[in-house]
């Protein structure tokens, strides 16, 4: 079992990152720290073998932690900017992704990382892309006594509805006893955003958005204020 670090400053980054590190059998979170200075600690605490890596966090970024540090495990920069590549191979980094980061990339990347017995992972990432693979992208939902098969990839937005959820896809609304929490938890990350205490959108389906809003097949959803600045954060990864 390899340990893992994630080091960011972006909620919504280490959850993409839990998500995938989960998928992976041979994998296992020891830490997740939301600047340099904790994962300077962490590192003091525990053994790690891959360090996730984001490169700007506030009072010190990522290449500033790795010049503290005589020794560190291998490192896989996490970041949204293309500008530090050059850079990050001077401290002979694993590998370079840029966010967002899809589970294809981060398995390419893992093909680089060298395990325990000094092999690559090559044969691990083979076995967890053919069960990838054979993974549904559905689920069901209870909903009138029946229980309902969704496509993933014809969900528009999750609304909730006290204890209950509505789920609007292209051509139905299915409503189902369960939380947005619950809801959230579930969804792959990398697809689908929490943008308000009471929305989940799939990123995919956003047409339109501003700071306060997204639009999806004409409906316009707020974007709370605790949600704002994630969200924003997200959306803009895919600025041109």
């Amino acid at each position: 079992m390899m340990k893992c670090l994630i080091v960011d400053d972006e909620e919504m980054a280490i959850k993409v990152l839990e998500s995938h590190i989960e998928k992976v059998s041979t994998l296992e979170i020891v830490a997740t720290c939301a600047n340099a200075l904790e994962a300077f600690a962490a590192l003091q605490e525990h053994s790690v073998d891959i360090m996730f890596l984001d490169i700007q966090m506030p009072r010190m970024s990522g290449f500033g932690l790795l010049k503290t540090l005589p020794h560190y495990p291998q490192v896989i920069i996490t970041t949204a900017h293309r500008d530090y590549a050059l850079e990050s191979y001077e401290f002979v980094v694993t590998d370079y992704l840029l966010k967002p980061i899809s589970f294809e990339r981060f398995l390419k990347s893992l093909t680089k990382v060298k395990s325990p017995d000094a092999k690559p992972m090559v044969e691990k990432v083979r076995q967890v892309v053919e069960s990838q693979e054979q993974s549904p992208a559905f689920f069901y939902v209870r909903s009138n006594r029946q229980f309902i098969k969704i496509n993933l990839e014809e969900v528009q937005y999750i609304e909730s509805l006290r204890n209950h959820v509505t789920i609007v896809t292209d051509n139905h609304k299915h409503t189902t006893l369960t939380s947005i929490g619950e809801m959230e938890e579930k969804l792959p990350p990398q697809h689908f955003l929490r943008i308000h205490r009471g929305f989940i959108v799939a990123i995919a389906r956003i047409q339109q958005f501003t700071q306060s809003a997204v639009i999806i097949a004409g409906q316009e959803l707020p974007i709370g204020s605790l949600y704002k600045k994630t969200v924003l954060d997200r959306l803009s990864k895919y600025l041109f």
